[in-house]
């Protein structure tokens, strides 16, 4: 895999302290603020489908369900 949970935040820590630059103002503010936001939202949307899985696992570990679907990328 690529990219992971780890990645996610390490991205997120590094728009954190591009955003706390005390020299960047005005528009290149503004961008970095609307870059932000954006990646905020898809960022919790990764985080949304991370639990759906973690759930899903968490239901066949604890027997309430059969198995999870291959889809689910989960390996049993």
């Amino acid at each position: 895999m690529k990219n992971t949970i780890t990645d996610l935040m390490n991205h997120q820590f590094m728009i954190l302290e591009t955003l706390t630059d005390p020299g960047l103002k005005g528009e290149a503010l503004q961008e970095e603020v609307m870059r932000a936001k954006a990646v905020s939202e898809v960022a919790g949307t990764m985080i949304q489908t991370y639990r759906v899985a973690l759930d899903a696992q968490k239901a066949v570990y604890d027997g309430y369900a059969g198995r999870v679907p291959e889809v689910m990328g989960i390996k049993e």
